[in-house]
């Protein structure tokens, strides 16, 4: 113990993870061993054959529509689409704000700057416009449902008013770029790639109001896949992994907001409320949030990678988890893909594991 506490977290992460194969290898009888072995080699395989045998579309000529280009994985998609040949049209919250004046700058002819807001009706029947006369005699090649804004809250501190807004730009808003484009992506037998999230795929504390709004749209995406086929039209999901430092999530505006959600969370809290929990439960969360950004992933790359390949593959994948992290591995990733194999009860002990603890928490153990 005094050698696992010397070596960090770090260790002890990776002692519970080897604790848990170990557990499961000895639960394991040798033909079930030996048929674990046998589906992985043959998953592996399929895998390999399917990326060496992947046919790939040409960009030029192919329109691109990206949401939430101001900052992070919009940003840098747009500048990397337009430098791989597409006709990129990037979309930003602000139009005359510093991230669209750099895409204007560092684009090519090809890259097309607008103002949309994806809360608005009136501001995305604005765009269908535009977009209609710039690609009506090839439609539109793909709609990237970017943009979106991350929060922070417990269910019982979050107001009314945040969830409303975070559904109608999370939820709604994706929803309504599909509604009004579709049209346009039908003509050109493109897709739809939806960005969620890692957290779209199991619960985390203090995550709800995010959290449901990513599900929705995992859902969402599912959905309108199997509308979609009949007109040759591809819905893919990309879900990232832990690249907060990289994105706009945890930048100096994002910190500001994460920060501006909790004061009107301890604001409109009532007295039960704020005895039960108490300030310190709130800035905790708060400078969690900061430190989280030294444990991402450093760059966006990974997620390019992915881009690139559910764009341009004649036969994408249907979601596409990208690990991020700069450890040894990606814990919202790895509780991602045990929430669909370990029960419930297993489950909240890995999440508590990693993501727990707290003020209250601490508290509650103390009294028991």
């Amino acid at each position: 113990m005094d050698l696992l506490q010397t070596l960090g977290p770090q260790a002890f992460e990776v002692t519970f993870f080897l604790s848990f194969l170990l557990l499961l290898y000895s639960a394991l009888t040798l033909h079930m061993l030996m048929s674990l072995v046998f589906f992985s080699l043959v998953y592996y395989t399929y895998q390999v054959i399917g990326r060496r045998t992947a046919k790939y579309a040409v960009p030029t000529d192919k329109y691109v529509l990206i949401t939430g280009c101001d900052t992070g994985i919009g940003h840098s998609l747009a500048i990397t689409l337009d430098d791989i040949g597409f006709s990129v049209i990037a979309t930003c919250l602000r139009g005359e704000g510093e991230g669209a004046k750099q895409l204007r700058k560092a684009g090519s002819k090809r890259m097309h700057v607008l103002e949309v807001d994806i809360s608005s009706d009136e501001s995305v029947a604005n765009s269908l416009k535009y977009v209609e006369n710039e690609c009506k005699m090839t439609g539109l090649w793909a709609l990237v449902n970017n943009a979106g804004i991350n929060f922070l809250g417990d269910v019982e501190l979050a107001t009314m008013k945040q969830y409303s807004h975070i559904n109608n730009v999370n939820n709604f808003g994706p929803l309504r770029m599909s509604k009004a484009f579709l049209p346009l992506i039908r003509k050109a037998r493109g897709r739809i790639v939806n960005v969620t999230s890692v957290k779209g795929r199991f619960a985390l504390p203090s995550n709800a109001a995010y959290s449901m709004t990513k599900w929705a749209g995992e859902n969402l995406s599912d959905t309108l896949r199997l509308e979609m086929k009949r007109f040759g039209v591809k819905v893919i999901i990309m879900e990232p992994g832990h690249f907060g430092g990289a994105t706009g999530c945890l930048n100096k505006e994002g910190i500001a907001r994460i920060r501006k959600d909790l004061d009107e969370q301890w604001e409109e809290a009532s007295e039960d409320v704020r005895q039960t929990y108490g300030k310190d439960y709130l800035d905790e969360q708060f400078q969690a949030a900061i430190a989280s950004s030294s444990t991402s992933f450093p760059t966006l790359h990974p997620i390019m990678v992915a881009f690139k390949d559910a764009l341009l593959n004649e036969q994408p994948q249907k979601r596409y988890l990208t690990d991020g992290s700069n450890g040894l591995y990606d814990p919202y990733c790895l509780c991602a893909r045990l929430y669909s194999v370990l029960p419930e009860t297993w489950m909240d002990k890995v999440v508590d594991y990693y993501f727990g603890g707290g003020p209250i928490a601490d508290a509650l153990k103390k009294e028991a």
